[in-house]
């Protein structure tokens, strides 16, 4: 997970409202979210039935880990339907 740049976690860290990171946490961050996606990506691969990975199996294997996400199709577009 070095391949994650510093600006990468501060962007991160900024939209989970963190006004500064210390530098040695982007190691530790580095690690946690190694561990997390190889985590996510075995539930994915125990979820998926066929040798194709599909965004329908990452949202259900998000789902098991009771990760609270919405597919885009979800999302409200902004238009107000009554």
């Amino acid at each position: 997970m070095e391949k994650i740049s510093k600006p990468s976690i501060n962007r991160i860290a900024r939209r989970a409202g963190v006004k500064s990171v210390s530098e040695d946490c982007f190691d530790t961050i580095r690690n946690l979210i190694g561990m997390e996606l190889n985590t996510i990506i075995k539930t994915v691969l125990i979820v998926n039935q066929t040798k194709t990975v599909m965004v329908k199996d990452v949202y259900d294997a998000l789902h098991l880990l009771n990760y609270n996400t919405a597919q885009s199709t979800e999302l409200n577009t902004g238009s107000s339907h009554k």
